[in-house]
């Protein structure tokens, strides 16, 4: 059997011809900056290609158009991306390749209107292949899917290992589809059918990844790691994924829907095997996790990370790690295995927002104890941080940021709050009826929540002051007089926003400060303040520059002119 995978770009179309002014952009061969494409390894693809293979010996192909949109995207005057995936498609077609099934893999809301456009480019080119979705986005959106396509045959509710083999073998598969409640039609939707979910409890039953079914290198455009200093070799890694689900109940969350909350994890034999075996084939040095909840079990996290120790492994963690389970034992064990950055789930610094609105166990003093414990170890500390959360006032965001500057982290991820379908957040602002834009269209930039305290556009512009004012301003490296450090985070904003004024600037200062020549920074610097009005008027109303001719003999001292202050 032919089977097709594929994996729609997740980012919008207007997010990516127009990217904003927060937002990374990558420069195309044509001279034009695009919003970025994230090129994370899509390891659910991997595990149900792995299975296709090892149980039904199946032909399979993979394309990911977060990849190949490198080296084919020549449609920069098209109002979406169908003309694109129409020459994809036909392109394969024209190969004889002519899938029974294809498969796609939707993981994140802002690719939602992709995927149903490539949904109707398939069924126009390959009319009599069987159309499935699986991810977070055929979870939690289904009634939105059938509701604006008619074009899928079914969609999978959560994990799709085990619906998948009952699909595989099934005499009459639209039959099957019909019947079984792991798989969302039109037909069994209107008669009320009672979807549950289908877990593999023992993961070890899973096949080994299937890094076969991908061009590995394709993954190194714009991988999540590229946003990580510490993280030297960004070529040579596998991404890796040992366990799943989580036992937490945080109302901005919505990972429970496709993967429950109980735990379940690979052995750690099976991991130290699998692994041992990709470091053999692909000569790798650094180990990717993207558990959604890496420390449900220290022990069982201890023997993952002494398995990379062995195998010579650095890891990165792109996903937040529970702050609670960051002991110091488990830190300095962390320490031991590479990892010289640490992205942290902060998420608030009120206490209020944390236990009554996000409903996340976590006290502000453990966030402070592991941030120390973090830069006495020589540990770098990302921090991600959600502003706008329904229940949050402006006293409550006040209250974060005060607690930011306080907490001597050395970088802030500040996100929007984002209704994602499936999550309590969602459920209860569309009961409220507080959504007042698409979510499909929201990412983690754009509000589109509106309560008593805030309006989105309050939140939106709040969030990228802040950004500003604890990432530059405020930065904790350029205040400890880290400066080549703080140096090596402010070049690489540049290298997904080459126009950022305030990186130029404070890169002035660290190389003022460092004894280096920054003339070519300053020059580049006068040039975007001359022709970005944006810029111009920031470095204006923050005492930034003085008539054009930019002194950087003076310390900056935290902005007084953010909305909420």
């Amino acid at each position: 059997m032919d089977f097709l995978l594929i994996v729609p770009p997740n980012i919008t179309y207007e997010a990516f011809i127009n990217p904003t002014k927060n937002s990374k952009t990558w420069r195309h061969k044509s001279s034009k900056n695009y919003g970025v494409l994230i090129t994370d390894v899509p390891l659910g693809v991997l595990t149900i290609s792995a299975l296709l293979k090892t149980k039904f010996s199946a032909n399979v192909k993979v394309i990911d158009f977060n990849t190949i949109i490198h080296e084919t995207w020549n449609h920069g005057l098209e109002d979406s991306f169908k003309k694109w995936f129409e020459e994809t498609l036909e392109n394969l077609k024209n190969t004889g390749f002519k899938p029974e099934i294809i498969g796609f893999s939707s993981l994140f809301v802002t690719g939602y209107q992709n995927l149903l456009i490539l949904g109707n480019v398939a069924k126009k080119i390959f009319n009599e292949s069987l159309l499935i979705v699986g991810g977070n986005v055929a979870t939690t959106m289904y009634k939105e899917i059938y509701q604006d396509t008619n074009v899928f045959d079914a969609l999978c509710y959560g994990e799709g290992e085990n619906p998948l083999i009952e699909l595989m073998q099934a005499n009459n598969k639209i039959e099957y589809l019909e019947k079984s409640n792991s798989w969302i039609t039109q037909n069994n939707l209107k008669l009320g059918q009672i979807y549950t979910h289908n877990f593999i409890e023992n993961l070890d039953d899973i096949p080994y990844l299937d890094y076969g079914c991908i061009k590995l290198n394709d993954y190194h455009y714009n991988p999540t790691i590229n946003a990580y200093t510490s993280i030297g070799d960004k070529t040579k890694y596998i991404t890796y994924m040992g366990s799943r689900g989580c036992p937490f109940l945080c109302t901005f969350c919505s990972a429970h829907t496709v993967h429950g909350r109980k735990m379940r994890s690979f052995s750690t034999d099976r991991i130290d095997k699998e692994l041992s075996s990709l470091v053999h084939e692909y000569d790798i040095n650094t180990l990717v996790i993207e558990d959604d909840m890496f420390l449900w079990d220290n022990e069982w996290a201890t023997r993952v990370l002494k398995i990379a120790q062995k195998n010579n492994l650095t890891c990165f963690f792109p996903n937040a790690l529970a702050l609670y389970a960051l002991d110091r034992k488990m830190l300095e064990e962390l320490h031991s295995t590479g990892v010289r950055q640490i992205t942290l789930a902060v998420e608030s610094g009120s206490a209020r927002v944390l236990k009554e609105v996000m409903k996340k166990p976590l006290k502000l003093s453990i966030t402070s104890r592991v941030v120390s414990d973090c830069n006495d170890l020589g540990i770098y500390t990302d921090c991600n941080i959600i502003l706008g959360m329904p229940g949050e006032t402006m006293v409550d965001i006040q209250e974060t940021r005060q607690f930011l500057l306080s907490l001597n982290a050395n970088w802030y991820r500040i996100n929007v709050a984002t209704p994602l379908a499936g999550s309590e957040m969602y459920i209860k602002a569309k009961e409220k009826g507080q959504i007042v834009g698409d979510i499909r269209f929201a990412g983690y930039k754009k509000c589109v929540v509106q309560t008593e305290h805030f309006a989105p556009g309050d939140i939106e512009k709040i969030a990228y002051e802040l950004n500003l004012e604890m990432n530059f301003l405020h930065n904790t490296d350029y205040r400890h007089k880290n400066y080549a450090r703080a140096l090596e985070s402010f070049e690489n904003v540049l290298q997904v926003r080459e126009d950022h004024a305030l990186a130029h600037y404070m890169i002035c200062k660290c190389k003022k400060s460092l004894g280096l020549d920054y003339k070519l920074s300053q020059e580049k610097l006068e040039t975007i303040l001359e022709n970005d009005p944006f810029w111009s008027n920031y470095f204006n109303i923050n005492g930034l520059n003085n008539n054009q001719n930019l002194d950087f003999n003076n310390e900056i001292n935290s902005v007084q002119q953010l909305g909420m202050v």
